[in-house]
Parts: structure tokens; C-alpha cells; sequence
């Protein structure tokens, strides 16, 4: 079975993938005619009156026979943008499946160790689960079960299923389920940014880890464009796409790689730290 960190790097392949196809593609022009063009039809064989394209970069040539029925309106920077939209929504998808993939992993281990506790004393988070209830029958089942923590964690993650676990108050809650404190100012730690400043507000844009939330959220916001609007923002009387670049989806798709494999890290070390702390606690009782 895969971990968690394993079927995010398998999700997340397919967003990078399409940057660097992206990159590979990218034409001021493509080119019909010339020396090179003529060079390569000899090399390929290809009739004088065969139609041939041609693209050009520093990273890439390629060449389009006719015969692969390929427009050349699809080399258009504006057409292969839609690889670059293509990329945020599949950045999007792996953190909506990593989520609750680390959450049902490391879950019961956290409400078995933490007992009663367990739950964090976050408002927020505390009022997203205000419709989780245990019936009757449910709390005459926990009692003396050793598989509580498991049919507790169960219970969570199918309520969870019903809500979107995505974007930063995702990573939020999952991360403060699983007994990361300040979840985003240790991320943004882990990731080398620089240190909090104890002089801004925590709700200050300039704190390293509202710009690490911000990208994040306006990924989703504009995957959430794509999907269901073909890119066209949620404001009325707006019709054109919005435009895309290269430089801005590929910080959009390293921002969901690093902020999920920092989590990753801290979770593993939080889980050892319970672990530990449990096991000496056990032995001195």
C-alpha cells in the first residue's frame, strides 16, 4: 500500500509533466520554410509538397509531419496555455488526496496517544466539526475497546469526506488534527523562510507564511476558475479567459509540492515525538 508522501509524488508527476511539456513547446513562431526546414525534409524523406512544422527553442526542436493531422493553431502560446491550467488542477487534485490520506494514516495513532485530548482547541477546526456526533450505541461500543482510536478517527474521516479538505484551511485542519501546533508558521519554518517577526500581526500579508497560504488559495481559486468557468474569474460581466503565464503556474505547483512534503516531514517527526512520549509515560505508570 502506498504512503501518503508516495501517492502525492504520483499525483503531483502528471502537474509537472505538463510544465515541462509546456516548456518544450513554447514558440515565438513556428516555422513552415528555411534552411533547417529544408535540411530536415531531406533527412526525413518528406515530399516538397508535404506541409511541415517546425518548432524551435533552446531546449527543444521538433518537427510535425502532415500526416499527424496536427493545426498549427495548437502551438499558439494562447492554446498551449490550456497545458498550464491543466497543471494547477492537477497540483490541486494531489493536495485534495494527500490530505485525507495523511489524515486516515496517522489519525488513530494521534487519538491513541493523546486520548480525550486529542482534539485540538481551535475554534475554527472546532466549529467545522460541530455537526459530528456519537450516538448511544457508539459510546457503549468505546467503552473498553482497544479499536476505539480506530473507530473514532473513522468516524472524523467520513465527516471529513463530506466537507473540501483543500487549499490552506485544509492543510489547517488536518495538520492540527494530527497535533501540529501553528501549523502554517511551522511550515513556513520548515521551508526555510525567514523568521516570524513578533512586531506584525499574525494576520499580516507580510508574515512568511500568509504568502506561503496566499499561493496556495489563489491556486485553488483559479482551479476552481478553470474547471468550472474555462478560467474566467467569478466576477460578473467578465467573459475573456484570464491569462496564464509559465513563470506564475510553475510557483503555483511548487508551492502545493513543498508546502505538502514539508507537512509531510513535520507529521512524521510529531508522530516519532507522541510515540516516544507515550512509551515513557506507559513505562513509568
Amino acid at each position: 500500500m502506498l504512503s501518503p508522501r508516495q501517492a502525492f509524488e504520483d499525483n503531483i508527476r502528471p502537474a509537472e509533466l505538463l510544465l515541462r511539456v509546456y516548456r518544450l513547446l513554447e514558440n515565438d513562431v513556428v516555422q513552415t520554410e528555411g534552411d533547417l526546414i529544408t535540411s530536415l525534409r531531406s533527412l526525413v524523406g518528406a515530399k516538397g509538397d508535404e506541409e511541415l512544422l517546425l518548432i524551435y527553442n533552446e531546449l527543444f526542436i521538433g518537427l510535425i509531419r502532415e500526416r499527424a493531422n496536427f493545426p498549427r493553431a495548437s502551438l499558439k502560446r494562447s492554446a498551449l496555455s490550456n497545458l498550464l491550467r491543466q497543471a494547477i488542477v492537477g497540483a490541486c487534485t494531489a493536495l485534495e488526496t494527500y490530505l485525507p490520506s495523511l489524515l486516515g494514516t496517522h489519525l488513530p495513532t494521534v487519538i491513541e496517544v493523546k486520548g480525550r485530548d486529542f482534539f485540538p482547541s481551535d475554534p475554527e477546526l472546532r466549529e467545522s466539526f460541530k455537526d459530528l456526533t456519537f450516538s448511544l450505541s457508539d459510546t457503549l461500543r468505546l467503552l473498553g475497546d482497544p479499536n476505539a482510536p480506530l473507530f473514532i478517527a473513522n468516524k472524523i474521516l467520513r465527516s471529513t469526506s463530506y466537507k473540501y479538505l483543500g487549499g490552506s484551511k485544509g492543510v489547517h485542519a488536518v495538520a492540527s488534527l494530527l497535533s501540529i501546533k501553528n501549523p502554517w508558521q511551522q511550515i513556513a519554518k520548515h521551508l526555510g523562510q525567514e523568521e516570524i517577526d513578533m512586531n506584525l500581526s499574525p494576520d499580516d500579508d507580510n508574515q512568511p507564511f500568509n504568502q506561503l497560504k496566499k499561493i496556495l488559495d489563489d491556486t485553488t481559486i483559479r482551479r476552481n476558475d478553470i474547471v468550472h468557468r474555462a478560467d474566467r474569474p467569478q466576477k460578473k460581466n467578465v467573459t475573456e479567459q484570464q491569462e496564464i503565464t509559465f513563470a506564475w503556474s510553475t510557483l503555483a505547483v511548487n508551492t502545493v509540492m513543498h508546502v505538502c512534503l514539508a507537512l509531510d516531514e513535520l507529521v512524521a517527526i510529531r508522530m516519532v515525538d507522541l510515540k516516544t512520549n507515550y512509551e515513557k509515560t506507559t513505562q513509568a505508570s
